[in-house]
């Protein structure tokens, strides 16, 4: 059996280095253009890292459900594997509708500009640097 105090600083280390993932795919993100896509793909990423799921081989143990999804499928077959695919799809789901909703509800500092009719400006003449030499 694991001791509880290790188990804890595991889910520690991985919290932390998933933070620090989720962190680096921020700033990787802000290079697209579509609002759209940048929150969806960050939210799919915080529900594809994070959500746990049971150990397929321990019950009473709480792992990364991509992790459960992985060993289950290769330990007892597809079928036993749904309960936790079925939970990250519907994480997935769930990162589509907060993207939506961040959409709406969060500014994407765009502004449109202020549209003020154009005004010509004379130009200016250069102006004369002719310096005159004192005389000796």
């Amino acid at each position: 059996m694991i001791n509880l105090d290790d188990y804890r600083l595991a889910w520690q280390v991985y919290m932390g280095v998933g933070a620090l993932a989720i962190a680096v795919w921020f700033l990787l993100l802000r290079r697209i253009s579509s609002v759209f896509v940048r929150y969806w793909l960050l939210f799919a990423a915080v529900a594809f890292l994070f959500i746990p799921g049971r150990h397929p081989a321990s019950p009473e143990l709480w792992v990364p459900g991509s992790a459960a999804a992985v060993l289950t499928v290769l330990t007892e077959g597809i079928e036993d594997a749904m309960s936790i695919l079925l939970v990250l799809a519907a994480g997935q789901i769930l990162a589509l509708i907060l993207a939506a909703a961040a959409m709406t509800w969060v500014p994407s500092g765009q502004t449109p500009a202020k549209s003020r009719p154009a005004v010509k400006k004379s130009a200016k003449l250069a102006p004369n640097n002719e310096r005159k030499e004192p005389s000796l």
